[in-house]
């Protein structure tokens, strides 16, 4: 995918323009998945198995097992380069948008508490749902159906087709049913996506009350609101520093503003879905 102005500001610039997190994710995705490709990188070795987490302390596989998006090869290489698309599409809205606020402001470390607590859902949920060993495409899922719930209205479409952010996870979920792909990768995201949602929206609004909170060490890492990593200045490190939200309330406010940039994701005949 081509980005919107890439071709003026330079590859380097359209890069550094990325959300902190969309970017640092999205780069460990793509080099892990290119890596496993040439033989780089075993991909036995990076896969979810508890056995191996358990028995032989292979704790990396925690975090590896969401980093690899799939095959290039002619059978599902189209739909690896459909999930790096939505890992960047909706990540980035979501990341630059208003996301919800649990504790940091609706910032960065708002949405890396997002994803950890999404990557421990969907491993909890692998032996029900028959998930796994690789993880990334359920996760693309879960950020996605929780960027539908917090911009509904904001437009989208498939092949051409425009509807709204909240019919985008549902439609995926059909299309790939009806092609039989590996739909249990959306329920998967999608089911620890709702329980996200659930907790930090609904909840506090019908209860009056909190049980998710992005927790002290990760607010103290990143800081409230929009995380902004050290540059050096004249040779020398310099700290960063954070480009402040008004912290507010922990659930954030009842309407965001509608994100922009439906796309067009093909032309009949592709699949969607898995690996």
């Amino acid at each position: 995918m081509v980005a919107r102005g890439l071709g003026d500001v330079g590859p380097e610039s359209w890069y550094n323009s990325i959300p902190f997190v969309t970017k640092n994710w999205l780069t460990l995705v793509l080099v892990t998945t290119v890596s496993i490709n040439l033989g780089v990188l075993p991909g036995g070795k990076m896969v979810y198995d508890f056995s191996a987490i358990a028995q032989k302390f292979e704790i990396w596989r925690l975090f590896t097992c969401f980093l690899w998006m799939g095959g290039f090869g002619k059978q599902d290489g189209f739909q690896t380069v459909i999930g790096f698309f939505l890992l960047y599409q909706y990540s980035k809205q979501y990341e630059g948008g208003v996301a919800f606020n649990t504790g940091g402001g609706g910032g960065t470390a708002d949405y890396v508490f997002m994803l950890l607590f999404g990557m421990m859902g969907i491993m909890l949920s692998s032996p029900f749902l028959g998930t796994g060993p690789m993880f990334c495409k359920c996760l693309i899922y879960y950020v996605l159906y929780i960027w539908s719930k917090r911009n509904p209205t904001a437009p989208a479409n498939i092949w051409g087709v425009p509807m709204q952010g909240m019919y985008l996870p549902f439609v995926l979920l059909g299309l790939n049913f009806i092609l039989g792909n590996n739909y249990m990768e959306f329920v998967s995201g999608y089911a620890a996506g709702h329980l996200y949602y659930f907790l930090v929206d609904v909840v506090p609004k019908v209860y009056g009350t909190t049980y998710l909170q992005t927790p002290l060490f990760i607010i103290n890492q990143f800081g409230i609101g929009d995380y902004v990593p050290p540059t050096p200045v004249n040779g020398m490190g310099a700290a960063g520093n954070n480009t402040f939200r008004q912290p507010g309330r922990v659930n954030a406010p009842a309407q965001p503003a509608a994100t922009t940039g439906g796309h067009n994701w093909g032309s009949g005949g592709q699949r969607l879905g898995r690996d």
